[in-house]
């Protein structure tokens, strides 16, 4: 009998220690999801590649912070100023965004003025 409870005992153990660090690991991957959420989320002023004047971007931030979970990083846009005349655009723009993340963002006291 104590050499079931003995052999039992240590496979639980195991079991509880490969079970935190898999917690462990996807805790750290959400964060990572929601981290990159908040980075990206919100309008972006940027000067447009092709046309080399001033557009109002938004990232597809939820996209992006889903991809971060699964460490699969790749931008694209949600929303542009350009897009009813421009719906085709490379989407060069998200190099800008990508390259100064805080500096590009469109605050809320400029849209409203």
């Amino acid at each position: 009998m104590d050499v079931l409870t003995a052999m039992f005992g240590a496979s639980l153990d195991l079991t509880l220690v490969m079970l935190a660090l898999v917690g462990i690991y996807l805790g750290h991957r959400v964060v990572c999801g929601i981290r990159t959420y908040f980075k990206f989320r919100g309008p972006r002023l940027v000067t447009c590649p092709e046309t080399h004047e001033p557009a109002v971007v938004e990232v597809a931030a939820r996209c992006a912070g889903m991809q971060a979970v699964w460490d699969k990083r790749s931008l694209h846009l949600g929303e542009c100023s350009r897009w009813p005349a421009n719906t085709a655009c490379r989407q060069d723009c998200l190099r800008q965004i990508e390259a100064r993340p805080a500096a590009m963002k469109f605050s809320a006291s400029c849209r409203a003025s």
